[in-house]
């Protein structure tokens, strides 16, 4: 039986972030908007869109949030539990991390340069 993937694990230039399974890759591209006129659409424009990765990662006392926050110009790898993986390169936080001491999470949202698989 096929397996659906159901966790990925995030890795920036080689270290595995302590995180949620949730993990979430937008994998880029082209977003498409519709032209319309007085009869329809007509065509459609197209905008180009960065890849993202966001992860949820654990807190601890060995975690370096402020350092986690400056990450620019690194190579973050997107596994997944069926074996597939994305490698974004010249990657970097887009907005800093907001811990929540509740629950001792804080999300990383990445964007690059583009997307590989390997």
């Amino acid at each position: 039986m096929t397996q659906i993937t159901g966790k990925a694990s995030v890795k920036v230039d080689g270290t595995e972030l302590l995180s949620d399974v949730g993990a979430t890759l937008n994998v880029g591209g082209v977003e498409r908007e519709a032209v319309v006129g007085p009869r329809g659409v007509q065509g459609y424009r197209e905008t180009p869109v960065a890849p993202t990765i966001t992860v949820t990662v654990r807190h601890t006392e060995d975690t370096d949030i402020l350092a986690m926050a400056r990450i620019t110009g690194a190579t973050v790898l997107f596994e997944t539990d069926t074996g597939r993986s994305m490698l974004m390169r010249r990657a970097f936080v887009t907005e800093p991390p907001e811990l929540d001491a509740s629950n001792g999470n804080f999300d990383l949202n990445f964007s690059g340069l583009g997307l590989e698989n390997l």
